[in-house]
């Protein structure tokens, strides 16, 4: 399944990986995962870039400090990993589309398939079980897959998948998580600084947004808002959002959560959503030109915050 890209690599001197704008777990995890399982197999010029800022958590991964070190013009193959569209490479599109060879590595339902060659599993738990199955398969081939590339690749699992509690959560998920866990790594220490570890400040930004929380139809819709005050009198950043949102959504009324986070950039807005099973997250994306999954989704929507989460709104309660 996976020899034409291990023929491209196999084939290509300068390769490039590309993580999506606001960088999270998986696409750190998957990229980095990648990045040094690649060197093992035996590349040498290997380039790892992301157009976007790295929030605290994800600054204890392996290899995130070589993010951006070296900037090239033009390279033999390109792969884009976790980046369900297609400008979410940002400033590295143009040196994605340069490439002789571009791969797209993903598991959103919403990708286009991009790529000259395109390894999505749409619905999994995160692009590291995608990504776990290529490095084997390089591994096969030659020794690739060690420690730090098994560490990595399970720190994306529990990201993206919620701890294993997400509904895209399979057997394949756990399967891999186990084979993972056999390396020699903490899983309970990544499980730890992921999922439940947090800085005063950050805990500071969301005890202010929640305390502001508005709820619609009957409670089926929960609504928080990061402004630029807020990030300022916390010392905090749009970063440190992640996470906010499932407290709304694990309220047993709420089948709709949706995070509404003002940028630096004037009346424009990032659009966090996540849902109930009964509801895709993706549909209501969709209509301001985001996506996703069918129960975490984003997009973003620019105009006068009041008209933008009327808007937001009523695609919600389009949804319900």
């Amino acid at each position: 399944m996976y020899e034409e890209f291990i023929k491209a690599v196999d084939n290509s001197n300068t390769i490039c990986l590309m993580s999506h704008q606001n960088p999270d777990g998986d696409t750190c995890g998957s990229a980095l995962a990648l990045y040094r399982a690649l060197k093992l197999y035996g590349k040498e010029q290997v380039y790892i870039y992301c157009d976007g800022v790295f929030r605290n958590s994800l600054l204890v991964l392996e290899g995130i400090d070589e993010y951006n070190m070296t900037q090239i013009d033009k390279c033999d193959l390109a792969i884009a990993c976790d980046c369900a569209e297609y400008d979410r490479m940002g400033a590295y599109l143009n040196l994605f589309n340069k490439a002789k060879i571009r791969v797209d590595i993903d598991h959103h339902k919403t990708n286009s398939r991009y790529g000259n060659i395109n390894l999505i599993e749409p619905g999994v738990s995160a692009t590291c079980e995608v990504m776990y199955k290529i490095i084997k398969a390089m591994d096969e081939k030659k020794p690739c897959l060690d420690d730090t590339v098994a560490k990595l690749l399970y720190s994306g699992l529990v990201t993206d998948s919620g701890g294993f509690t997400f509904s895209s959560v399979s057997n394949q998920t756990h399967e891999i998580a186990s084979k993972l866990i056999k390396y020699n790594f903490s899983a309970s220490d990544i499980c730890e600084h992921f999922l439940k570890s947090v800085s005063l400040n950050v805990f500071n930004l969301r005890m202010r947004v929640l305390s502001k929380a508005k709820f619609y139809q009957d409670g089926k819709i929960g609504m928080i808002y990061f402004s630029q005050e807020d990030f300022i009198e916390t010392d905090t950043a749009p970063e440190d959002t992640e996470g906010a949102i499932n407290y709304i959504r694990d309220i047993d009324t709420v089948e709709v959560a949706v995070a509404i986070t003002q940028t630096k950039q004037s009346n424009s807005y990032k659009v966090s959503i996540r849902t109930s099973d009964r509801v895709d997250s993706s549909r209501i994306a969709e209509v301001f030109g985001g996506g996703g999954h069918r129960n975490a989704a984003g997009c973003r929507v620019s105009g006068f915050f009041e008209d933008v989460k009327d808007k937001i709104l009523k695609a919600c309660v389009d949804e319900l």
